[in-house]
């Protein structure tokens, strides 16, 4: 752990969804380490409370929540929960996310509706529910977790991901320009390949992004000066490019 006068995020609250493993899990743990007290949710109980435990382990402080990014009810309980603990939200990190890929002829509709509202109504869900504390103290940093197939073609079997990924392009800038005037910066991060879960063969592709890349990349955003704004940030391995 850092000392205490190094830590970037002290004493700083933040709400990171998808928190079980991958991006989510690695940006909670250097955001603890920075001095956050972390919030982290996911759908899988056993593996979200292993993280946490593992936090505190280390000194950090964690508090896991069972929530689903899909349900409203959960997503607002979730956020009522941590401001009555803590009082406030500094920062939120959408990281939740789904990808099927297969073909526009395989996909069912329920695959697609499946996708969607993992990577866009839970995006939707988990920003509403943290803007009315935010607006309150006229602050608030929020990053949701895209992709650089959000803004570069796909594959055949990618177009409901990278439509979920475009389509939150195009939410994010508008969140922006709607939360500017409270002093709630949006930021959309859009990490190439990267060695997670996410992809078969997890953990064994040492030349590919590390989810702890994507982690320093959201610790760089919420640690920049209050009055600047990072609106979108694409990057990946320098050797894979775009």
């Amino acid at each position: 752990m850092n000392a205490i006068g190094d830590k970037k995020l002290l004493n700083r609250i933040a709400l990171i969804t998808g928190a079980g493993s991958g991006m989510g899990l690695e940006t909670a743990k250097l955001f603890a380490r920075e001095g956050a007290k972390v919030a982290m949710t996911d759908i899988d109980r056993g593996p979200l409370e292993e993280a946490a435990q593992a936090i505190r382990a280390e000194g950090g402080e964690a508090l896991a929540f069972t929530a689903d990014v899909r349900d409203e009810h959960q997503v607002r309980e979730t956020v009522a929960e941590i401001l009555a603990r803590y009082g406030q939200i500094d920062i939120l990190i959408n990281s939740a996310g789904l990808g099927i890929f297969k073909t526009i002829t395989d996909m069912s509709a329920e695959e697609f509706s499946h996708m969607t509202d993992v990577n866009l109504k839970g995006v939707f869900l988990c920003t509403q529910a943290v803007i009315p504390a935010m607006r309150e103290r006229k602050q608030g940093c929020i990053m949701h977790i895209g992709s650089m197939a959000g803004v570069v073609p796909g594959s055949a079997t990618a177009f409901g991901y990278n439509a979920t990924k475009w389509a939150l392009v195009g939410m994010t800038r508008c969140m922006a320009i709607e939360l500017r005037p409270d002093n709630i910066r949006v930021t959309l991060l859009n990490p190439g390949t990267t060695d997670t879960h996410f992809r078969p063969g997890a953990g064994v592709h040492p030349d590919w992004m590390q989810a702890e890349d994507v982690a320093q990349t959201c610790l760089y955003v919420a640690t920049l000066n209050p009055a600047v704004s990072v609106h979108e940030l694409t990057f990946s391995v320098t050797a894979h490019g775009w």
